[in-house]
């Protein structure tokens, strides 16, 4: 399906092609842009919401080029972009192939292949976790040893895709065996794991020039995936290491040649200093973009589409200046109930209905299945919110009726 404005001339405006993008549509439509939606198939209530929306086959980029080259004979592009993992690469294949602006295509791909990205970041002086590729899964349980276990534990991790859910800890030889079946075919990293507490950095890069607007403390949760359980914002950290870590990530975007996009980093610090253990050229998922909105002012999803056309970054009045968030999860898995009347709507998010199967979270495919977030800025009065909340949800866990665990 194609639909476009046949009168090309008299439209001005600048225009953008995003690969998929739910998350992008509407800030599309609130900017003063001419839009183009790749997908495959576009969702009918997004093809309403742009002027081209464009059904391509987005695992065949020859096919994407040409229908986007077409487009972009009759009324040229000046931008391809994405927010999603998956399709990084093929946004930044399109823009490098058409001319226009877009992240850097070895950027993109560092970031897709977590193998390429150490390699990149090495290369670099920036310093990752001591690791091994293991291009066949085979080799994972060799590569674990070499690095020093069961001494030590390590993480293995599918190179491309699946984010947190591609990342299992392991703490000998079972784990790892359990891991490669769980992963299936497909390249491995495998990686000494690394102590220390973990921060989550948000930033935009404009040109090459990166501004951190916010880091926020991580938590995970116990088990083998390690799963999300909740950030803070503030970080906890003093001024100084603060600026260390944003001097850290910010050195990492430019040694993978980030010049147009979000991102968002994971640090552990160590004794030794930050570690990088990844980098996303997207906005962050879950509640992040909300939280990092209210208290930096800046929407990471709308800065993404303007750093792509060039256009300065909307920055808005800060609302808080300070962040609880906790992930819902369970210690057991069973059927999740709660009970929503009452409940201050904005504040929580919950991805199952009442009655809804969930795994624990120390489950190699749990983690979390909501959020309570609250702003404010008194950290008792957040604590003292957050659990009222949560006690109002009522939440529990049949048949072990455990209750689920609070971060």
């Amino acid at each position: 399906m194609l639909l476009m404005n046949t009168d090309l001339t008299a439209d001005t405006r600048p225009s953008v092609a995003c690969v998929s993008g739910r998350r992008v549509v509407d800030v599309l439509s609130r900017l003063d842009v001419r839009s183009v939606l790749l997908d495959n198939p576009t969702p009918l209530d997004l093809a309403c919401q742009v002027d081209v929306p464009l059904d391509v086959d987005l695992d065949d980029w020859d096919a994407a080029e040409a229908a986007l080259r077409w487009l972009h004979a009759g009324r040229p592009l000046d931008a391809v972009f994405s927010v999603y993992d998956a399709h990084l690469p093929l946004a930044s294949y399109l823009a490098a192939r058409l001319g226009t602006r877009g992240l850097d295509l070895q950027a993109a791909l560092a970031c897709h292949d977590k193998i390429r990205m150490r390699m990149v970041l090495t290369s670099g002086g920036v310093r990752v976790p001591d690791h091994l590729p293991a291009a066949d899964p085979a080799d994972a349980a060799a590569a674990a040893q070499r690095l020093g276990m069961p001494a030590v534990p390590v993480v293995v991790k599918k190179a491309t895709g699946s984010g947190g859910r591609g990342s299992m800890l392991c703490r000998n030889p079972e784990d790892v065996a359990r891991a490669v079946e769980l992963f299936g075919p497909g390249a491995l990293l495998v990686e000494r794991a690394v102590e220390g507490p973990e921060y989550a950095v948000q930033s935009i890069t404009s040109d090459g020039r990166t501004e951190v607007v916010g880091i926020l403390a991580q938590h995970v949760g116990p088990g083998p995936r390690q799963a999300e359980t909740g950030y803070d914002f503030p970080s906890g950290l003093g001024p100084e290491r603060e600026s260390e870590v944003a001097s850290f990530v910010t050195r990492a975007l430019a040694v993978l040649g980030f010049d147009h996009a979000v991102s968002h980093t994971q640090v552990r610090l160590t004794a030794d200093g930050p570690v990088l253990i990844n980098v996303a050229a997207r906005p962050p998922g879950g509640q992040l973009c909300a939280a990092t909105e209210r208290v930096s002012g800046i929407d990471l999803t709308r800065a993404a589409a303007e750093i792509a056309l060039g256009m300065p970054v909307t920055r808005g009045t800060p609302t808080a200046t300070r962040v609880l968030y906790r992930c819902v999860t369970s210690e057991n898995p069973g059927t999740a109930w709660y009970d929503l009347d009452g409940i201050d709507a904005p504040a929580v998010t919950l991805d199952v209905e009442p009655g809804d199967s969930v795994r624990s979270v120390d489950d190699p495919d749990g983690g979390s299945y909501g959020r309570i977030v609250v702003y404010g800025d008194d950290p008792a009065e957040l604590e003292s919110r957050y659990r009222a909340i949560f006690e109002s949800l009522r939440l529990h866990v049949e048949p072990d009726h455990q209750q689920v665990m609070l971060p």
